[in-house]
């Protein structure tokens, strides 16, 4: 069937509904097998909301200093739920929000700019397990999520100037609160939504333009002095652009996509790169005359945008994810070959279920291994300390290297900080967290640090790990004083280093590190 404009029909807003719930229940099917998933800084995450919970308990080795910092969406919601469950189960429903939010985000901004309901944005349950999420980035996929519905609100109040700079105003406040990066997609695609608005006008009056403009950079304004006053304002300056690297962002659009499933993941590239070029073919997409610059300017700015920027990574993955999202709703699609679309559609609903049953699959093969781990950390000393080496450092792409992304396990070391171990490798920096590392664990931090986050990445021999452990011993000779065990965990899960590390005793064996103890010197 085909509406009167000639666009697909849509059906009633209560199917519609059902259907993504449905769909948002088989989404998290997942997270039904394990309270932990492997999920890179999710564990980070859930280390930072338990000590935010209870920071009594973690006060000899972590100080809680609060600051208006834009990446605060667990830290200001959890605590407080953390405190009536587990903190596990808390962060677990905080990733069921957040891709309810994403999926929903995107069927109510279809339905604001389009003044109808359509199919089309279930598209978005296909991009919800991406490398983004498996690289445990949960404020910044909370913050789009939000970031979709405030846009959506912004655009349903176009009759309504006052009202709808008030509204922005107000979610731009919260987006900040979540996420910058969500912030600057919600300026972009507001302001030049503003801009279509007025040239669709047709007349270039002063008035109509300083209501746009007003529409557009008032809502911005309180974040901005924000984050001009916040600590994150101090790394403004550490922006990596790499103009002439577009090829290599064009290969981050794919990227973002994998999770390290290749048979899934080659489903759901294929999927997409079909539907996008028998769109065109079929000239089955459209969009409306005010969201085209819009359309326009997101590839542009996925293609400059820098790699890192406020010491932050993945920006242009972030980018293509984020408009990919935008996208489904942004199109539309008119009514032709309707026998075409519905074999489509049901391809595409089929890509999905594999998806997920894949990574069910891998979950819940992976779960063994941190229950493995949360184990062994309960049997450490309270009150020692725990190292980490890495014997790769490197970020290889998901689509070229999908076993170190499946399962993502080498930030599961945080999870000792649980049992009350120092876990220097924590990642807590001053402008990203309110949480931080006390003065006197501040060096061992950052000797931490230096080997996993230096200029050059690495594989490491056994060499180089004999070295480092040296090293470590010689710069803080007083280690076995200060804590009751000193411990290092190698992250070693292709097992390409030696078990033998002198001056340290092998006492476990984990799914994708050797965990050793300092022998008494």
């Amino acid at each position: 069937m085909t509406a009167r404009n000639g666009t697909a029909y849509t059906g009633r807003p209560l199917y519609l509904w059902s259907v993504w719930l449905i769909a948002t229940v088989v989404a998290c099917t997942p997270l039904f097998v394990s309270s932990i998933p492997p999920l890179g800084q999710h564990f980070y995450n859930i280390v930072r909301v338990d000590i935010l919970a209870h920071p009594g308990s973690y006060a000899g080795n972590f100080v809680v200093r609060w600051d208006p910092l834009p990446d605060l969406a667990m830290d200001l919601t959890l605590p407080w739920i953390a405190k009536l469950m587990p903190v596990e189960w808390a962060a677990w429903f905080f990733i069921v929000v957040e891709l309810s939010l994403l999926s929903s985000g995107c069927l109510v901004l279809s339905r604001a700019l389009n003044g109808r309901w359509s199919w089309f944005p279930l598209f978005s349950f296909l991009l919800l397990y991406n490398w983004i999420l498996i690289r445990g980035y949960d404020n910044f996929l909370f913050g789009t999520g939000l970031c979709l519905w405030a846009i959506a609100l912004h655009v349903a109040l176009r009759r309504f100037t006052v009202a709808r700079i008030i509204a922005s105003s107000f979610s731009a406040l919260v987006i900040y609160f979540c996420h910058l990066f969500p912030l600057a997609v919600f300026a972009l695609v507001i302001g030049t939504w503003e801009l279509g608005c007025f040239l669709q006008e047709g007349k270039l009056r002063i008035r109509s333009l300083v209501t746009h403009a007003s529409a557009s950079l008032v809502p911005l304004i309180l974040p901005v002095v924000l984050l001009a006053h916040s600590s994150t304002g101090g790394l403004r300056g550490s922006v990596d652009f790499g103009f002439v690297h577009i090829f290599a962002k064009v290969s981050r659009w794919l990227d973002v996509f994998a999770i390290g499933n290749p048979p899934a993941d080659v489903a759901v590239l294929a999927s997409m790169g079909l539907t996008l070029a028998i769109g065109f073919l079929m000239r089955w997409w459209s969009c409306k005359p005010e969201c085209q610059i819009t359309v326009i300017a997101l590839p542009l700015v996925a293609l400059f945008a820098p790699f890192s920027a406020f010491a932050s990574y993945g920006v242009v993955e972030r980018c293509a994810l984020s408009f990919a999202f935008l996208l489904t709703a942004l199109v539309d699609v008119r009514a032709s070959a309707p026998r075409l679309q519905r074999v489509g559609a049901l391809a595409l609903a089929i890509v999905f279920l594999f998806r997920i049953a894949t990574v069910t699959a891998d979950w819940r093969a992976a779960k063994p291994s941190i229950q493995a781990y949360r184990a062994t950390f309960a049997s450490l000393k309270s009150g020692s300390v725990l190292f980490q080496y890495k014997q790769d450092t490197t970020y290889p792409s998901p689509r070229t290297a999908p076993h170190r992304w499946n399962p993502y396990l080498d930030k599961v070391v945080a999870l000792a900080t649980l049992d009350r171990v120092l876990v220097p490798d924590l990642y807590l920096k001053a402008g990203q967290q309110p949480v931080l590392y006390r003065a006197e664990n501040a060096a061992l931090r950052k000797f931490q640090d230096d080997i996993e986050n230096g200029d050059t990445a690495f594989r490491a021999n056994d060499g180089m790990l004999r070295a480092w452990a040296a090293d470590l011993q010689n710069r803080f000779p007083d280690l076995q004083t200060r804590f009751t065990e000193v411990y290092l965990a190698v992250f070693d899960p292709q097992r390409r280093l030696s078990e033998t590390l002198t001056g340290w005793q092998l006492v476990a064996t984990l799914p994708e590190h050797r965990l050793y103890r300092m022998l008494p010197r």
